[in-house]
């Protein structure tokens, strides 16, 4: 029962990082993005209340089973520990780690609540970056696989104030594995193989920390004498061919770590791929410069610019399901990795909304897309000094025949030119406009952000 329990557990963890590979790389965006949407903390700011309530009490029940299954940093360092063999743990002090959980959870919390935002630190977002190998944050990636080579989960158990919340809830869970002294003769094989460091064994006998246990269940294959395990109170008559048990979960773990890089090395590979834009397949176009705006232009769906940095967590997922090319991570402390709009590849098309239906964590709502042309994000912008109908009096109608909402009309000018005059009340700063104009290197006109969407 135990090498079942144990093959299950590999299996679905497996699973769910071939389906979020294929979902970051944009393969499985209709197929694996319900996934996306059973993280812990997207669910929290999400208020999906089913979703937190299946997670917490299963927490709270049996452990971290959530850190062993379905966070898909939490699996990418498991496949990086079975890369090292690990005959002997190096106990860390354990008053230095307790610090440095509560630190690294606080300092979480009140970034986030201060309205910078929760992607600095959260696991689900900071795989997603990683997946979609961002430089600075796959610099962070390749740090955190290294340091679970070396140690195991030391992101997890050090840092992610996931984990600590999720070990808060964990501590006293009535199932959650436990050390039969009656049975255990202290050979310290589970204590040595542990990848989070939880247990610690002392005589015959020990201990697992349940919050840092992540419930990979290792041990319980491990232990000679079927000392470990979640119901020990249950009296247990079978005998187990542990030989046997051991070699299975070794081909295991070298299955799952072969599928699991590949498919992670495929999708990295996938990423370096830059498109070009070409006009009719014969010339390069080049493409505009992206003016300083007053604030970053957040996707309609998101209500206000506060409301999306509140709730994003950067996993970049409205990025890959974004067509257009018009989302991209922000670099700025303020909004750090967090997507934001430009228009120098395309522009935000008006019966389009896939990044609304797409996002875990409620930063961009779901609406319509026959809605979308009534939500304003931004106000297009004319610049006299750039352009060329005014500064070269050339017959330009670029953005007049582009506008999808027919916000730009021509007038004629001072100099008898006719150039573009757009109607506040109609343009929803789709930056359709700003794309097509031909100026260079700046666009004649521009979007600027609104703070507040109306509608």
């Amino acid at each position: 029962m135990r090498k079942i329990i144990l093959l299950i557990r590999r299996l679905l963890a497996l699973s769910v990082l071939l389906g979020f590979t294929a979902l970051f790389t944009g393969y499985g965006l209709k197929h694996f993005v319900f996934l996306a949407k059973l993280q812990f903390w997207p669910a929290v700011l999400a208020s999906s209340a089913i979703t937190l309530g299946v997670i917490i009490a299963l927490t709270i029940l049996a452990g971290r089973w959530y850190c062993s299954i379905l966070c898909p940093l939490g699996i990418l360092q498991d496949i990086a520990y079975r890369l090292k063999p690990h005959n002997a743990q190096q106990k860390m002090p354990a008053k230095i780690r307790r610090i440095s959980r509560l630190a690294f959870l606080l300092a979480f919390l009140a970034v986030g609540f201060l309205g910078f935002g929760f992607s600095w630190f959260e696991p689900y977002g900071l795989f997603g970056r990683i997946a979609t190998a961002l430089s600075f944050t796959l610099t962070a990636g390749i740090a955190i696989f290294t340091l679970a080579i070396w140690k195991g989960r030391v992101w997890c158990n050090w840092t992610c104030p996931i984990g600590t919340i999720l070990g808060l809830l964990s501590r006293f869970a009535p199932f959650r594995l436990k050390i039969d002294s009656s049975k255990c003769i202290g050979c310290r094989k589970c204590e040595k193989k542990c990848r989070a460091s939880a247990i610690s064994i002392q005589g015959k006998g020990g201990k697992i920390d349940s919050a840092l246990c992540v419930q990979c269940r290792d041990c319980t294959v491990l232990c000679p004498k079927g000392a470990i395990g979640a119901l020990l109170a249950s009296p247990e008559t079978r005998e187990e061919a542990r030989p046997a048990a051991n070699e299975n979960a070794e081909v295991i773990e070298r299955r799952s770590f072969i599928i699991g890089t590949a498919a992670i090395g495929a999708a990295l590979i996938a990423e370096g791929a830059d498109e070009k834009i070409f006009d009719g397949g014969l010339a390069d176009i080049s493409a505009p410069g992206i003016d300083s705006r007053n604030a970053s232009l957040k996707p309609a769906g998101s209500r206000s610019i506060k409301n999306f940095q509140t709730k994003c967590v950067g996993c970049q997922l409205c990025v890959k399901a974004c067509p257009n090319h018009v989302l991209r991570p922000s670099k700025r402390l303020k909004d750090f990795m967090q997507p934001e709009m430009a228009f120098d590849e395309g522009y935000c098309t008006i019966d389009c909304a896939k990044c609304s239906h797409i996002c875990p964590a409620g930063a961009i709502e779901a609406i319509p897309s026959s809605q979308k042309q009534n939500i304003h994000i931004g106000q297009a912008l004319w610049h006299l000094d750039r352009c060329i109908a005014a500064t070269e009096g050339v017959n330009c109608t670029a953005c007049f025949r582009h506008c999808p909402v027919n916000a730009i009309e021509r007038v004629e000018g001072p100099a008898g030119a006719m150039i573009p005059k757009i109607d506040v009340e109609k343009c929803i700063g789709c930056g359709a406009c700003e794309h097509v104009c031909p100026s260079r290197p700046m666009p004649g006109i521009t979007v600027k952000a609104l703070e507040q969407h109306r509608q």
